[in-house]
């Protein structure tokens, strides 16, 4: 059993994550206050308000071959104060998603899954939620103004074709594939990485001869490297366009940026396959660095 002490609570074991809040006596006070259109927006008060109504997240992540499974154990979030509760199938931050929207097999509608408990109906009916991610992150979110509570259990389940992978803080090597279908598969690294190609498989024949080429983008099937300050990495700085084929491991390059991805586009003609080892980068890696974001 976990307990959940921040606002943003990364968890990457199974298991139960209980949160449980009570309202202070001065959110109570400045909460009330607003119900009675007194709030005054200056001192305490906005400060106890903002911290009663604050938008928490319980962010989940696996090991890059599994898929999220959370089922509401219990939940006590009361629709009538304003108490909401969220499933996200990846992860969001800032208004951005993980994996990208335009990415994702489902539309952002179909990946967001709202409930809360509505005491006036009656009788009062506990439905137990299940739900299950496409990747190996998913998020919980939580906005409790008043008292609140819930206990998530959170399980990790083996797949044989991951497409879309987060990396919280793991420095090893990861298999990128496509599997014959028309997507476009990603993995993010939440840190600023150094990234190698061990070998790469990607595009037609006349690209396969020996060699990668760095002028793809002319091409439907190619692998791009690059970063970005958030989670969307539609909208990254690239720093590479790769294709070809190659057996030998090539060059390290090194992002400084929040977010380091690898984005693997397919048109659905080809078995594209590439290995990428990445690990964090520190200061003695600025000789590395092929691109640099404004942080």
């Amino acid at each position: 059993m976990h307990t959940i002490t921040d606002c943003m609570h990364v968890a990457t074991e199974p298991g139960d994550y209980v949160f449980k809040k009570s309202l202070s006596s001065a959110q109570r006070f400045s909460f009330d206050k607003l119900n009675e259109n007194e709030f005054n927006e200056e001192g305490l008060e906005l400060k106890e308000l903002e911290d009663a109504i604050n938008v928490c997240g319980l962010y989940i992540i696996g090991e890059p071959n599994t898929l999220v499974e959370i089922t509401m154990k219990h939940y006590d979030v009361n629709c009538n104060s304003g108490g909401l509760m969220a499933f996200v199938d990846g992860w969001e931050l800032n208004g951005e998603y993980f994996p990208a929207i335009n990415d994702h097999h489902r539309t952002l509608e179909d990946r967001l899954v709202e409930f809360c408990n509505n005491y006036k109906r009656w009788p009062h009916v506990m439905n137990k939620k299940f739900f299950r991610s496409s990747q190996n992150a998913a998020l919980l979110q939580y906005r409790l103004p008043t008292k609140g509570s819930f206990i998530a259990n959170v399980r990790f389940h083996k797949i044989t074709q991951p497409c879309n992978i987060l990396v919280h803080d793991i420095s090893a090597l990861y298999n990128l594939a496509n599997y014959g279908f028309k997507r476009n598969c990603s993995i993010s690294a939440l840190f600023p990485a150094v990234v190698q190609l061990t070998n790469i498989k990607v595009g037609g024949k006349s690209m396969r001869k020996g060699k990668v080429s760095y002028e793809c983008m002319q091409n439907d099937d190619y692998l791009e490297i690059g970063g970005s300050p958030g989670l969307d990495s539609t909208h990254m700085e690239k720093s590479s366009d790769i294709c070809g084929y190659a057996e030998t491991p090539g060059p390290e390059q090194a992002i400084f940026c929040g977010v380091t991805t690898a984005r693997l586009v397919s048109s659905g003609r080809y078995q594209n396959h590439v290995s990428i080892m990445i690990r964090k980068a520190d200061a003695e890696d600025l000789d590395l660095a092929t691109l640099v974001c404004a942080f």
